[in-house]
């Protein structure tokens, strides 16, 4: 074919047509990122975005409740956690436990992926209140302090109001209560 055919569009070989391609998939690509853009709302200035209720902030403990026997301390796998949330409402206002998320921190005897249980444990004011809960963590590898060594959980507790809606997080450290 000659040069000429070529820039008379007669051919338009595999560079051009995957030019085209490439070119329709940006573009396409571009107009998603802009309506998802024009779509979100964004937070005002000073605003995280969350709600803020004039409440006294409560008092929030993780306490791990279950351990691993001593025969299999340094095993890794799956493992089975069970956590205590404890809630003191410092405010004068009834407040409700609606959601617990918890995620390890860092590297710790054991990781928790990102998990979540809902609740509705109502506290009244100047009470406390409880619940538990239940993780599948991951022991990754056999540790000097073994399976029931110490963790970091980030705990993100989110609650309901007569106020309104809000939440609290809180970096915890765990251990099993039989120790290292």
């Amino acid at each position: 074919m000659s040069v000429q055919q070529k820039r008379a569009g007669q051919y338009a070989g595999p560079f051009f047509v995957c030019d085209c391609i490439t070119r329709t998939i940006a573009a396409v690509s571009l107009s998603f990122l802009l309506i998802a853009c024009a779509s979100t709302k964004s937070p005002s200035p000073g605003d995280s975005g969350a709600a803020k209720v004039d409440l006294s902030k409560p008092t929030i403990e993780v306490e791990q409740l279950s351990s691993v026997g001593a025969a299999a301390r340094n095993v890794t796998g799956g493992l089975p956690v069970q956590y205590r949330i404890t809630v003191t409402n410092n405010s004068e206002q009834p407040i409700t436990l609606t959601n617990v998320s918890l995620q390890s921190l860092g590297g710790g005897a054991y990781e928790v992926p990102p998990t979540s249980n809902g609740f509705k444990v109502a506290i009244a004011p100047k009470e406390t209140g409880n619940t538990t809960m239940w993780v599948a963590a991951n022991i990754p590898y056999a540790s000097i302090a073994g399976a029931n060594g110490p963790v970091t959980l980030r705990a993100t507790l989110h609650f309901d109001s007569p106020k309104g809606k809000f939440q609290e997080v809180e970096v915890v450290n765990v251990a099993s209560p039989s120790g290292v």
